[in-house]
């Protein structure tokens, strides 16, 4: 059985454009705030509240780097969704 409500909170997350863009982006390499803000297209602000979203989510994690908090995708909880989705859109359960 598929976890509803789980599974709304995250359609909900990734309703967003500019987190979807992030995944996107995240999926190439990890990235600080300042390398995700130029290619959105929106401010360093906006760019942080956007990963915060997603890292409540499961989505995506960070590391500290000197200076700089990297953000990558947090690829295991990534696969347990693909299954769960997966899951709620296959069309042979009843």
């Amino acid at each position: 059985m598929v976890n509803a409500a789980g599974l709304a909170r995250i359609f909900k997350v990734l309703s967003v454009e500019a987190r979807v863009h992030i995944v996107q982006l995240l999926k190439r390499r990890s990235l600080c705030v300042t390398e995700l803000t130029a290619p959105l297209g929106i401010t360093q602000a906006a760019t942080s509240q956007h990963l915060r979203v997603l890292r409540d989510a499961g989505i995506v994690r960070w590391q500290k780097r000197g200076f700089h908090v990297y953000y990558h995708l947090d690829r295991q909880n990534l696969a347990r969704l693909s299954k769960s989705i997966n899951g709620l859109l296959r069309l042979d359960d009843d």
